[in-house]
């Protein structure tokens, strides 16, 4: 049996991510991951029983690599602003970066079994939980008011996900800080 390698693996899933951000779903086939990675058909169901199988590995790694930052992120930062500010920018910029996944996050949302492990739900769980935390840090130590942690949270994955989703490209410097800013300043005088 031969070994399988991780850089051919990825090579593989970085051509799904590529024609999962082209076309719909149902329109990639096995053959044309096959073709865009360079790769046997055979070399390809070694891999991956599947293109469900894929797809759920392509969520698996994009999480993985989105948690990464996050945690670096707001590791280096000397302030909570400054975590803010450093997680708009790790997932604006990994949104920016792999522009399909929104598409093929809510496809896997909607096609989930009950009960059955969704990759992104960790990064989900996990980024809520950190951005809820800082609202709370902030709060505790008076550097910025909060009143409701968790709804802050929300509010702010909310309106992260529209500036993604609806923002003009490209992208104006300073985006990070103009977020935050105007979302813990408000619209008040």
């Amino acid at each position: 049996m031969r070994t399988k390698t991780p850089f051919l693996a990825d090579k593989m899933l970085d051509a799904a991510g590529t024609l999962f951000g082209a076309k719909r779903y149902h329109e990639v086939r096995m053959d044309d991951i096959a073709a865009e990675a360079g790769v046997s058909k055979g070399t390809l169901y070694r891999y991956f029983k599947d293109k469900e199988e894929m797809y759920l590995a392509l969520l698996e790694q994009a999480s993985a690599k989105l948690l990464d930052e996050l945690r670096q992120r707001v590791e280096r930062a000397d302030s909570c602003r400054e975590q803010l500010v450093g997680v708009v920018d790790a997932v604006v910029t990994f949104f920016d970066s792999h522009p399909h996944l929104f598409d093929l996050i809510l496809r896997a949302e909607l096609g989930q079994d009950q009960g059955k492990r969704f990759p992104w739900q960790e990064v989900r769980a996990e980024g809520s939980r950190l951005v809820a935390g800082i609202f709370e840090e902030g709060r505790a130590t008076g550097e910025f008011r909060v009143h409701h942690p968790d709804t802050a949270m929300l509010m702010f994955l909310g309106g992260m996900r529209a500036v993604i989703r609806m923002g003009k490209r490209p992208r104006p410097d300073g985006l990070a800080e103009q977020i935050v800013d105007d979302f813990l300043h408000g619209a008040a005088t």
